[in-house]
């Protein structure tokens, strides 16, 4: 009789293959959650590249829009200046004269291998923060208040996740951001009084006029008194011309409340030099203020009653042979006469390239008869709020500031506050807001 054959492994044999077959599993496994955190953060830091990508870019586009001030080329630059990021500089010889002399670092995502190249259209805007938020093509230019960069990076390879799930193969990162004009926290207005009228108060507009022009008579009858010429000094009873020149060539800082005293330091000759400069008026010379230093206005288009018989409503208005600031503004306009020697103006070019909104400001409001009181009344009036203005001329020998009462600043939608936020008064600076 032949033995029996025992053709079952040996104990130690299965063991060792069901060792083997979970081994494998956990390693599978291991390699899985290893490829959870490998590649989850590498996606993190792909999606902090973007995101820092289109903050730029959203900040950069806000700072173009132009909400009430019928500007059809604000989208155009709004995209121009958020691209900028992408392209590095102005790369459409079309539009460059609407892009300016801009240039910027390029943005790199994936580990900064690759440019951050956002398209035109993926540049949205709408006029609330909500949305729906649409392209260039089909927003509303003069209402468009709110810009959004979106950027999604497709086909990120997936490497280790998909020992998971291998249908997992490639993965798409996007990021967002979105931002608005909004008052700057630490900011100033113009060093220029407007007068209330006796008995007015905020909720009358202080008895002005929306389109009416403040001229400044000095001497006998002068609101500011004799010998007073309606500049204000922030704070008195220190301050003086420096002060007062820094603010109107842009490098001041003031902190007021209303109720604040502000003082006068009467006539200063000096501050035609810095007032000029928001009209691209500069003159040669050690320590004045160049476009380098004073940033100008878009325009340097002048008004007086001789450019604009009508007399009132310079900014949006109708004048016999005369151009409206809207329109100026728009096609940059230069200041339309030749200077007095030694002012040089700039041109229209050099308003589009260097250019922003210095004109529409604000300027404070205060009770002008203070000035008229015999001693020991007060020399300080105090402020008592805060009015849009339109700054309407130079000013040379024999000249005085003039102005155009555009509203108060603190109403919604008013051209020198942010959109829909009563009580604040400028000037707007981009913020990001999503």
């Amino acid at each position: 009789m032949k033995g029996s054959t025992n053709l079952k492994p040996a104990r130690g044999q299965r063991q060792r293959g069901a060792i083997a077959i979970m081994f494998g599993l956990t390693v599978a496994v291991l390699i899985g959650f290893a490829g959870l955190a490998i590649d989850l953060g590498r996606f993190f830091v792909i999606k902090a590249e973007l995101q820092n990508a289109m903050d730029a870019c959203a900040l950069a586009a806000a700072s173009q829009l132009r909400p009430g001030q019928n500007n059809p080329n604000a989208l155009i630059k709004a995209i121009a200046y958020g691209r900028v990021f992408s392209t590095g500089g102005v790369d459409d010889p079309a539009t460059a004269p609407l892009e300016g002399n801009i240039a910027a670092i390029k943005n790199r995502a994936n580990f900064q291998s690759a440019v951050v190249d956002i398209a035109a259209d993926q540049i949205t805007f709408s006029n609330t923060l909500a949305g729906p938020y649409e392209t260039s093509a089909s927003a509303n230019f003069n209402t468009a208040a709110f810009v959004k960069c979106t950027y999604p990076l497709a086909g990120l390879p997936i490497f280790f996740m998909r020992v998971l799930n291998p249908l997992l193969s490639t993965q798409t990162v996007t990021a967002m951001a979105a931002a608005t004009l909004a008052p700057s926290s630490t900011t100033c207005a113009i060093p220029v009084a407007v007068c209330l009228q006796p008995g007015s108060s905020a909720a009358t507009n202080f008895g002005l006029t929306p389109g009416q022009w403040l001229t400044i008579p000095v001497g006998p009858g002068s609101p500011y008194g004799t010998g007073n010429f309606g500049w204000i000094d922030f704070t008195p009873p220190g301050g003086g011309a420096t002060e007062l020149a820094d603010l109107l060539t842009g490098a001041g800082q003031c902190a007021l409340e209303l109720g604040d005293a502000v003082g006068q330091p009467g006539s200063i000759s000096s501050l035609d030099v810095a007032w000029n400069s928001r009209f691209g008026l500069y003159k040669p010379g050690a320590g004045n203020p160049q476009v380098t230093t004073a940033v100008p206005d878009v325009t340097g288009y002048s008004y007086d009653t001789t450019t604009w018989p009508a007399g009132a409503n310079a900014y949006a208005g109708v004048s016999a042979g005369a151009f409206n600031y809207q329109d100026a503004s728009v096609n940059n306009r230069p200041y339309q006469f030749v200077p007095p020697n030694p002012y040089t103006a700039l041109t229209q070019a050099q308003h589009q390239s260097f250019g922003g909104t210095r004109r529409v400001t604000v300027a404070p409001v205060v009770d002008c008869s203070v000035w008229n009181l015999p001693p020991p009344g007060g020399a300080n009036p105090i402020l008592e709020g805060w009015a849009c203005v339109l700054m309407l001329n130079p000013l040379f020998d024999g000249v005085n500031p003039s102005l155009e009462f555009l509203g108060l600043s603190t109403s919604p939608n008013s051209l020198c506050s942010s959109i829909g936020e009563p009580g604040t008064f400028g000037p707007l600076v981009p913020q990001l807001v999503q």
